[in-house]
């Protein structure tokens, strides 16, 4: 059992203990009780109902912080509450308990399109209205990346159902290079996200092997209720993108890419990794790295590298070197016919 669950099973065991008035109930009876109540639960472990730990709970229960509850010591040796009528679980949630609600509703409604938190904006309201006087009004403090005008974003509730429930899918779609629009039965399988667009991979009924849809490019989605599920009980995510930038698979080899960086990129490479199996392989003396990648190469990965432009040089593999010359050449003729119209 955590510390947590740990702290919250002592609270509740004190609760119940001050609000049960036909006894008095003293320090080491509190003690005794959560001690009883813990190894009911299966937690052990030193001091975690100690006399100082039990003593530091009522602090915490009577704080702003926890539960504001009235405790109140008579006699000079016995606790219970002030008030015959409270109890923690009848308590409104804290200030800081709201700040930290709100926050996190917050960053999950910049996640547009995911239609099942709209519900959420509205429990937070009514969980601020009980603690009105006490809630202070801010901007929000963190930002993400996020593009309000990307399509397809309303699917996903539906998707990510059709996933939980092993439903085929009936999808038409549209590919940027198809003339026409086509209709696919597909049983999907995970949802990935890469540089905010969202991507659905799974199998249709003409594909043998895993396929990926854009979702930006679907013009309908709907649930095929009458077709049967297709399982792959081989596919496994994290090992399927271990090896990948992006999204697009070209194979199931992963090869050795090193690449040199000049002194001004190589800070952001290093913190800001192209892969997660970048490593540096040579650090020079003017402050140029070489790095190390273990990836399938693919478009995503050859973007990322032109996006450094002057500010690398792929080494290897040679295939790779090859095709970053192609498109630097390619690029710079249309550069130098802008300069000979000027």
């Amino acid at each position: 059992m955590s510390t947590s669950k740990n702290s919250l099973l002592r609270y509740k065991t004190i609760d119940n203990c001050l609000r049960n008035r036909r006894r008095k109930w003293t320090l080491q009876d509190l003690m005794k009780a959560c001690e009883e109540a813990l190894y009911e639960y299966g937690a052990s472990g030193i001091g975690m109902a100690s006399r100082r730990t039990i003593q530091m709970d009522l602090q915490f229960m009577r704080s702003e912080a926890g539960y504001a509850a009235p405790i109140i010591v008579v006699e000079r040796k016995y606790y219970t509450y002030e008030d015959p009528e409270y109890s923690i679980t009848k308590a409104p949630i804290n200030k800081e308990d709201v700040r930290q609600l709100s926050e996190a509703v917050g960053l999950l409604k910049q996640m547009a399109g995911f239609s099942m938190m709209e519900g959420m904006e509205d429990i937070v309201s009514r969980l601020e209205d009980h603690v009105a006087s006490m809630r202070t009004e801010h901007h929000p403090v963190i930002y993400l990346e996020r593009n309000d005008r990307l399509k397809g974003l309303h699917y996903i509730p539906l998707i990510h159902q059709a996933i939980l429930e092993k439903k085929v899918l009936k999808i038409c779609y549209k590919s940027f290079r198809a003339f026409e629009p086509r209709t696919y039965l597909f049983s999907p399988y995970v949802l990935k996200e890469f540089r905010n667009r969202w991507f659905l991979f799974g199998r249709h009924t003409a594909a043998r092997m895993l396929f990926s849809f854009a979702l930006d490019r679907m013009l309908s989605v709907e649930i095929a209720d009458d077709e049967t599920y297709r399982e792959d009980p081989s596919f496994n995510p994290e090992l399927y993108f271990e090896n990948i930038v992006g999204v697009t698979k070209t194979g199931d080899s992963a090869e050795i890419v090193r690449f040199w960086a000049s002194p001004d990129e190589a800070p952001y490479i290093q913190t800001k990794p192209i892969h997660k199996s970048q490593e540096i392989v040579q650090q020079n003396e003017d402050g140029s790295v070489v790095f190390q990648l273990r990836v399938i190469i693919n478009p995503e990965l050859e973007r990322d590298l032109m996006a450094y432009a002057e500010g690398i040089q792929v080494l290897a593999p040679r295939q790779l070197v090859r095709r970053m010359q192609k498109k630097f050449v390619l690029g710079l003729s249309r550069y130098q016919g802008n300069e000979e119209n000027d």
